[in-house]
């Protein structure tokens, strides 16, 4: 990988960092917890609290998502600061910098990511 390469993987990283950490930053109300009012037992608020709560359950999920892809993001930052970026994990070979280019956070070849 050359000088330039590397310099558009960083950039790269560093644009989904600032992303994820906005989408992070957010007041994210859909995790929230949703009062019941006690009054309501029909068939139709027991529904709607049904879907607040799976709602409330996807949002967590996606959060735990971009927190997992954030985390992945700065290894790969800290890895590059280190010169330790591009090899993988398994075998140490060189990633190819078309995958690379696709998901610049990634740690192991196709080969090896193949096998897991």
């Amino acid at each position: 990988m050359d000088d330039a390469q590397r310099q558009a993987l960083h950039d790269q990283l560093l644009e989904s960092r600032e992303a994820l950490r906005e989408l992070l930053s957010g007041d994210d109300e859909s995790t929230e917890r949703v009062e019941i009012d006690s009054a309501c037992q029909s068939k139709e608020s027991q529904l709607s609290r049904a879907d607040s709560a799976q709602v409330r359950e996807m949002a967590r999920a996606l959060r735990a998502r971009w927190e997992r892809e954030l985390a992945r993001v700065e290894g790969a930052l800290r890895r590059m600061e280190n010169d330790e970026y591009g090899d993988c994990f398994v075998c140490g070979e060189p990633i190819p910098f078309r995958r690379l280019q696709s998901d610049a956070s990634v740690t192991r070849c196709v080969e090896c990511a193949a096998d897991n």
